[in-house]
């Protein structure tokens, strides 16, 4: 297990026990897959949960079926996966798995006394999981969409036929579900938009940030360099997040201001590809950047608090302005200065909101390179403004979690009557 997919349903899991629910994890067997975190999976096995793994034959398993240590499975062969699951399986490539994970949620609950299935995805075929289950148990269930499926914005090119089959998936098992989760409103009314024919029971439960990942001691990894600006960025580039605009916004300013070539490193954790690596190089950069590739959940947490500021980018079409990266939320937790080089939209609002936060639009150099002059003027005077407290609060991972079970209790309420 590994990424930030992992960690919402992880977090629900920890702390729903304490909202009179008892977890009980149906998963497939450890394969090959782009992360490895032990941090994760160590956090896991101390909740002393209930897990069952079931065999699935995916390309992640066919691949190897091994444990990789926390690192990147990178170049040909993650590209060649990716592209198997937009092109080739449906709803993705971890369908294998669909069939034994229905025998053995059926043996569990005719063994045991489940009062609901909750399905988090992507991978989709979980939400195909929950739905087979319940024809079989008539269990009510609720889907939890970490991402889209109907208008995802990762496949936004995809054919006509591919798209018209998964609106008819999904309306399927959105039609059968007792209850939706969505991230935000915006995702809430775009999944309603696949089926017209039913008002669909939705809650809204944002990402967020588990407060005790903030105050365990851990060590850092993170080279801080005294006197600089140590920007920090966690995470992967991809499509069309890329870090080019801020790389080429500061280049921008250093030939502006070049004294401030020296104030300022760069750290990068989740890893840099090839193409990446060239451009610091065109740049001329490699002295001021760090990368420490892909990192365990603990470690790349102790080095959030370690930086001096925070930066991301969501980069997406026009349509999808209004997503907010899971990134953003586990930043927050740190009351660290952000720059948000965000659409105007929810982002940026929840940057102002936050009040430790900058924004800049994220295809516009002169707005980039002015945003980031503005960030340095502050630092050399010591008046980059301070998180909101109690902004943050609202965003921490178990009052969340007591937000959806609450809805769990509405969901199985309903389903007795």
């Amino acid at each position: 297990m590994g990424g930030s997919g992992v960690q919402r349903p992880l977090k629900f899991a920890k702390y729903l026990k304490e909202f009179g629910w008892n977890p009980i994890i149906l998963c497939p067997e450890p394969g090959v897959y782009q992360f490895f975190d032990h941090s994760l999976e160590q956090e896991l096995e101390n909740l002393d949960l209930e897990i069952h793994r079931v065999k699935a034959n995916t390309p992640f398993h066919r691949f190897g079926g091994v444990k990789k240590q926390t690192g990147l499975v990178t170049g040909m062969l993650a590209k060649f996966l990716r592209f198997i699951s937009r092109k080739i399986y449906f709803p993705d490539n971890k369908r294998a798995w669909i069939e034994p994970a229905v025998q053995k949620g059926k043996e569990l609950i005719d063994d045991k006394k489940i009062d609901l299935i909750f399905s988090t995805a992507p991978p989709f075929s979980n939400h195909i999981i929950a739905q087979q289950l319940n024809e079989l148990t008539d269990i009510p269930y609720v889907l939890d969409y970490r991402d889209l499926f109907t208008g995802n914005h990762f496949e936004e090119n995809e054919s006509e036929s591919r798209n018209t089959k998964k609106v008819s998936a999904e309306s399927e098992w959105l039609r059968h579900s007792s209850g939706v989760v969505a991230l935000d409103q915006f995702s809430g009314n775009k999944i309603q938009e696949v089926l017209t024919s039913k008002t669909l029971n939705m809650e809204i439960v944002s990402h967020g940030f588990d407060q005790e990942d903030f105050d365990s001691h851990r060590n850092a990894s993170l080279d801080y360099k005294k006197g600089k600006i140590n920007w920090l960025y966690s995470g992967l580039f991809y499509e069309a997040n890329q870090p080019d605009i801020f790389l080429n916004g500061l280049k921008e300013l250093f030939t502006k201001t070049p004294e401030l070539r020296e104030k300022t490193h760069l750290h990068f954790q989740g890893g840099l590809d090839s193409r990446i690596k060239k451009l610091i190089g065109d740049l001329g950069f490699e002295d001021i950047i760090s990368d420490y590739g892909y990192l365990s959940h603990d470690t790349s947490v102790a080095n959030l608090l370690k930086a001096d500021i925070l930066w991301m980018i969501s980069n997406f079409s026009e349509n999808l302005k209004q997503i907010k990266s899971g990134k953003l939320f586990e930043y927050i937790g740190t009351k660290k200065p952000i720059l948000g080089l965000v659409h105007p939209g929810e982002a940026s609002k929840l940057l102002d909101d936050y009040k430790g936060g900058f924004h800049a639009v994220p295809d516009n150099i002169y707005d980039v390179t002015n945003t980031l002059e503005e960030v340095y003027e502050l630092w050399a005077k010591a008046k980059i403004p301070e998180a909101s407290k109690e902004f943050t609060e609202m965003y921490e991972r178990k009052s969340l979690t007591n937000k959806l079970s609450l809805f769990f209790d509405k969901v199985v309420e309903n389903a007795q009557v």
